[in-house]
């Protein structure tokens, strides 16, 4: 009978082991007036740290590449997952511009992969014609890769 509670709690308890992402790789171009700016320091917070740094070179091009996590994943209760990261734009002289934000919400498995991607045009020009405006991505816009 210990034997065969010990193989169902055992059942229960059971999991997997995977590697995810909490936010994509962003790629993109930082331009002020249809100007590629060069030294441009551009940051992706995942939500709770700024976890990756780069600064745009002289076509004003960055590249983010988050390293993931290992997770366990064990099955037992709800498994809702909140997935939010920025991109921060740190032009020179002045403080960190969210340029752009992204997320969702879904299952324990709703992450990104190492394959997921997203592609960004990022006129600083804009902070100041937008500042009044509440909007998510001020600076930066989505467009299709090259």
């Amino acid at each position: 009978m210990m034997m065969l509670v010990v193989v169902t709690a055992t059942s229960f308890l059971s999991g997997c082991v995977w590697h995810d992402y909490n936010s994509p790789k962003i790629e993109g171009v930082v331009i002020h007036q249809g100007q590629a700016l060069a030294g441009v320091k551009v940051a992706l917070d995942d939500g709770s740290r700024e976890s990756v740094t780069a600064t745009t070179d002289e076509q004003g091009h960055f590249s983010l590449n988050p390293q993931g996590e290992w997770s366990v994943f064990i099955p037992i209760g709800p498994q809702d997952r909140f997935l939010h990261w920025s991109v921060i734009i740190y032009p020179t002289g002045t403080e960190g511009i969210t340029g752009y934000e992204g997320g969702g919400i879904g299952g324990f498995f709703s992450g990104y992969s190492s394959s997921d991607r997203v592609n960004l045009l990022c006129d600083v020009a804009l902070v100041n014609e937008r500042a009044d405006k509440p909007q998510r991505n001020r600076i930066c816009r989505a467009v299709p890769a090259n």
